[in-house]
């Protein structure tokens, strides 16, 4: 008789075979009475409380993870005061905020949202990555992230040119690799080994690197479609604006006009979109992206000052 042995998971699959992955993996999956989870072979092994065993595929579940930490999150969900993006910081990364603003409709008077308006034109004063990090991701601030999207490049050393070469001395490394200093990617960064076993091809990422690539993406495709005006001047737009919910189990109100006289045009020839869709935050980046394959480019509502009474008729 053959003796199967149950491992302990370490580090990596700590993060992986977790019961919340087996549930994205098997959505029919009992998350009650565990008294352990392992791996044998290819196989996860959840052991319950009364002694029996299940398996489930470890592939699935990797894929599960995978796709999970690599997922794009709502528009809304880190941008700053004032629909503020990434800032550019120090050393080719960014400052990317939490979307406090936008969680709820009282969500402009957390103290979390106090802070990002106190802070978000000051960071650029501090040039340490670590007291950065510091003060975006403490108990008491949750601010944000210090994101560096291609590769966080910190400057190399001076060089003494009357003094002598140390060989010992520690230089400085450049990071070429995208970094986040989120929880999820450090883990990830801190055990790559372990991770690289377990998930062939793997490099760390996290959910705040997918949204800066496609809050990018989008930027560049707004810019094209702006300059694609022959005129230089868009006539083609599109006004949004964003309502928060009224509490964390509903969702916002995404509204849109557009108009083909430009950004500039009276109220009078801008239109709503889909007047009789509801659209909420969960639509915005296919709307965006959908308007701009349209050849209209968008623009804040709050930035166009005519367009003020139409929100509130809305």
């Amino acid at each position: 008789m053959t003796i199967q042995t149950q491992l302990e998971l370490n580090a990596a699959q700590s993060c992986i075979y977790t019961r919340t992955n087996i549930r994205r993996a098997y959505q029919d999956f009992d998350d009650s009475e565990i008294a352990g989870i392992y791996v044998r072979a290819d196989d996860c092994i959840v052991v319950r409380r009364d002694g029996t065993e299940q398996t489930y595929s470890r592939s699935l579940i990797k894929a599960a993870y995978s796709s999970y930490t690599h997922r794009l999150k709502d528009f809304f969900s880190y941008l700053g005061p004032n629909y503020r993006g990434p800032s550019v910081w120090h050393h080719n990364a960014y400052i990317l905020f939490k979307g406090w603003y936008y969680s709820h409709a009282l969500g402009h008077l957390t103290s979390n949202a106090k802070l990002q308006s106190h802070w978000a034109d000051k960071f650029i004063h501090l040039s340490d990555p670590a007291k950065v990090t510091t003060l975006l991701q403490s108990d008491q601030t949750d601010l944000g992230h210090l994101v560096a999207p291609d590769g966080m490049r910190l400057p190399n050393r001076a060089i003494n040119l009357d003094g002598e070469l140390d060989d010992n001395e520690e230089q400085q490394p450049v990071f070429g690799e995208p970094t986040c200093s989120c929880g999820s990617f450090q883990r990830q960064f801190n055990n790559l080994s372990s991770f690289q076993e377990e998930i062939q091809g793997f490099r760390p990422w996290c959910i705040h690197l997918t949204w800066f690539n496609k809050y990018r993406e989008l930027l560049c495709k707004r810019t094209e479609v702006r300059n694609a005006s022959p005129s230089g001047t868009p006539e083609k737009c599109v006004a949004w604006w964003y309502a928060p919910p009224s509490d964390h189990t509903s969702d916002g109100r995404f509204l849109l006009l557009h108009t083909k006289s430009g950004a500039q045009a009276p109220l009078s020839h801008w239109r709503t979109y889909k007047p009789n869709e509801v659209f909420t935050q969960h639509d915005a980046w296919t709307l965006f992206f959908n308007m701009m394959e349209a050849g209209y480019t968008p623009f804040p509502g709050t930035s166009l000052p005519q367009l003020k009474s139409a929100v509130k008729n809305q």
